[in-house]
C-alpha cells in the first residue's frame, strides 16, 4: 500500500460528513474528505434566476412531488443523481444527492430528537446521543416558531404565521380528550440571531430558493469553518465509485484517481452508500432492506382566516404534530404544518381545476386560510428493497408498503379528521399518499448491532470489511416516524469521537 493520503478518508460533504470531520480533526487526525460535487454555486444570483432557474425549470408540468422538489435548485441536484448514481427507482422515488453539502440543500430543515423508548432496541445509550444533539445544536443553530402576541421564551424564536398561531391558541383552548394527539410549534435549524457568516432569517420566505442569507443550515457552512485546520483537506469533483482493501482501504473515482487510508467513512447517504458497497455485499436476490417512512400530505382550510392575506414568516414548518395510533412504543406519527401563503403559488394553482389566470386569482383570494399537513409513518410500515440490476451494472429499489398499511392509514385519516374539526380546520380534496422514496427519511440497510452479512457494529464499521465505517442514515437500526437528520448528524459525531480516541492503524 502506498503511502496513506491520510488517516480518515470521508465519503461525503452532507451533514453526516462534517459531523464526523470535526471531532477527528480536533484529535489531530489527517481527514480527507471526497466531495462529488464542488462550489461552483454563485450566491449573488438574483432572485427571479433562483425562482425560475438558468432555463425556466420552474414552468415545466408539476410531477406531484413536494413543492421543495419543483424548485430549479432541488430539480438539478435530483436529476445529476439519478443520471449518474447508477440507482434508479420502481414504485419508488430515489432522493439523493452528488452536490456540495448533500441534501441539506434541499431540506425541510425541521428538527426533533429520539428518546430512550425510540432507541430502545439501539446498541447505544441515550446519553451518548444526547450529548451529541447538545454539540450539533450549537454548531448549526436552531430557533423554534413562537407566537409573539402571546409572549415568547427565553430561547432563539422566530414569529409564527398568522394562520398557524390561530391554529395554535385553538388548541390551546380546546385541548383534546387524551394525550395522544400532540400540536406545539415547530424547531428548525434557521437562526433568529445573525452568526458570522450567516445572517437571521429576514422573513421573506426564500427557504426554498437557496436561503441566500444563509440562516438555513447547510452543511456547505461546516465545510467553510472545517477548511481553517491544517488536518482537513477537501477535494473537488471526486465522486467515489470503488472500495479496495489491501494493507488499508483505497478509494477510486471517477476521473480515475485513488486515494488511500488506514479507515473510510462513508457518509454519501444510504442509496449512495448502497451503490458504492455494491461489490462488496453479497446482495441476493431478496435485495437489501430499506426502511422509509410513508408520508401523508393534507390541505387544510381555516375558514375563520378566509380573506385575510398571509403575515411575512419562513416557508419551513410552523407546527410540528404527533399522533399515538397503537400500543407498540413505535406506534405513532408525526408532522408538520405548513402555511401555504409562503409556499410557491404555482405549485397549487397548477393543481386547481381552473385555467392559469384564474387559479391563481383564487390562490391570492384563500392563501392566508390555506395550510398543509404533511404526516409521516414510521419506517416498519414501508416494504422498500435494493436490488442489484439483472445487467450487474446499477442498482433499482423498489417501493411499498407494510401489510395492512391501508387499513392504518385509513384509521389514522379518521382520527385526525376528528382533530382538525376541533382546530377549527376543513380538510380539502387532494389528500395523497406520497410515493416511496419522496420523504427521503431512510435508514436501516446496514444496521447497528445486527450480527449478519450486512450488520454493523457501535461504530458503524461493516461486519465483513473492518476499516469501513457507515455514518450516515444506513446505519440506524430502526426508523421512527420522527425527523432524522438531526440524529444522523448525532450518530455520525458519536462515532467520529470514539474513532478518534483510537490509534490512526490499519484496521486489517
Amino acid at each position: 500500500m502506498k503511502t496513506p493520503d491520510a488517516d480518515f478518508i470521508i465519503v461525503g460533504s452532507g451533514p453526516a460528513g462534517v459531523s464526523a470531520a470535526f471531532p477527528l480533526i480536533a484529535a489531530g487526525r489527517r481527514v480527507l474528505m471526497l466531495d462529488a460535487g464542488n462550489d461552483a454555486r454563485s450566491g449573488d444570483e438574483s432572485r427571479s434566476a433562483r425562482v425560475l432557474g438558468s432555463n425556466l425549470e420552474s414552468l415545466r408540468a408539476d410531477d406531484g412531488s413536494s413543492p421543495k422538489l419543483q424548485t430549479p435548485v432541488a430539480r438539478g441536484i435530483l436529476e445529476r443523481f439519478r443520471r449518474e448514481s447508477g440507482i434508479t427507482g420502481e414504485g419508488f422515488m430515489p432522493v439523493a444527492s452528488l452536490a456540495r453539502g448533500g441534501l441539506s440543500n434541499i431540506w425541510g430543515a425541521q428538527i426533533s430528537y429520539l428518546d430512550a423508548e425510540d432507541i430502545a432496541a439501539w446498541p447505544i445509550d441515550i446519553e451518548l446521543l444526547q450529548r451529541s444533539y447538545v454539540r450539533i445544536s450549537r454548531r448549526i443553530g436552531i430557533s423554534t416558531n413562537a407566537d409573539l402576541t402571546a409572549g415568547a421564551n427565553s430561547g432563539p424564536v422566530l414569529p409564527l404565521g398568522a394562520t398557524a398561531a390561530h391554529v395554535l391558541r385553538r388548541h390551546k383552548i380546546a385541548r383534546p380528550a387524551d394525550g395522544s394527539f400532540r400540536l406545539f410549534p415547530a424547531v428548525n435549524a434557521i437562526l433568529s440571531e445573525a452568526r458570522p457568516g450567516r445572517a437571521a432569517c429576514d422573513l421573506r420566505g426564500d427557504c426554498l430558493y437557496g436561503c441566500p442569507s444563509g440562516a438555513i443550515y447547510n452543511s456547505r457552512q461546516d465545510l467553510l469553518a472545517l477548511q481553517k485546520s491544517p488536518h482537513f483537506r477537501l477535494l473537488d469533483n471526486m465522486r467515489a465509485i470503488s472500495l479496495t482493501s489491501n494493507s488499508g482501504w483505497t478509494i477510486g473515482t471517477a476521473d480515475g484517481s485513488s486515494f488511500s487510508a488506514p479507515r473510510i467513512i462513508l457518509a454519501a447517504g444510504v442509496l449512495g452508500t448502497a451503490a458504492l458497497l455494491a461489490d462488496l455485499l453479497p446482495i441476493g436476490g431478496e435485495g437489501l432492506r430499506l426502511l422509509n417512512s410513508p408520508t401523508l400530505a393534507i390541505p387544510l382550510l381555516s375558514p375563520a382566516r378566509l380573506l385575510r392575506s398571509a403575515t411575512a414568516t419562513h416557508s419551513l414548518a410552523q407546527l410540528g404534530l404527533s399522533l399515538r395510533y397503537g400500543e407498540r412504543a413505535s406506534d405513532y406519527v408525526t408532522g408538520a404544518i405548513y402555511e401555504v401563503g409562503s409556499l410557491p403559488a404555482q405549485s397549487f394553482v397548477n393543481r386547481m381545476p381552473l385555467g392559469r389566470k384564474a387559479g391563481r386569482a383564487a390562490f391570492e383570494t384563500i392563501a392566508g386560510s390555506l395550510l398543509v399537513a404533511t404526516i409521516y409513518y414510521p419506517g416498519d410500515q414501508s416494504r422498500s428493497y435494493i436490488h442489484r440490476e439483472v445487467t450487474g451494472k446499477g442498482m433499482i429499489v423498489r417501493g411499498g408498503f407494510a401489510d395492512g398499511f391501508e387499513i392504518r392509514a385509513k384509521e389514522l385519516k379518521r382520527r385526525l379528521r376528528r382533530e382538525w374539526k376541533r382546530l377549527g380546520l376543513v380538510p380539502l380534496p387532494g389528500a395523497s399518499l406520497a410515493e416511496p422514496g419522496i420523504d427521503a427519511h431512510f435508514a436501516g440497510t446496514l444496521p447497528m448491532g445486527a450480527t449478519g452479512q450486512f450488520g454493523t457494529s457501535v461504530d458503524g464499521e461493516l461486519n465483513l470489511h473492518p476499516g469501513l465505517h457507515v455514518v450516515d442514515g444506513s446505519i440506524l437500526p430502526e426508523l421512527s416516524s420522527k425527523y432524522i437528520t438531526m440524529t444522523i448528524m448525532a450518530n455520525a459525531d458519536r462515532i467520529a469521537q470514539r474513532l478518534a480516541e483510537m490509534e490512526a492503524k490499519p484496521a486489517l
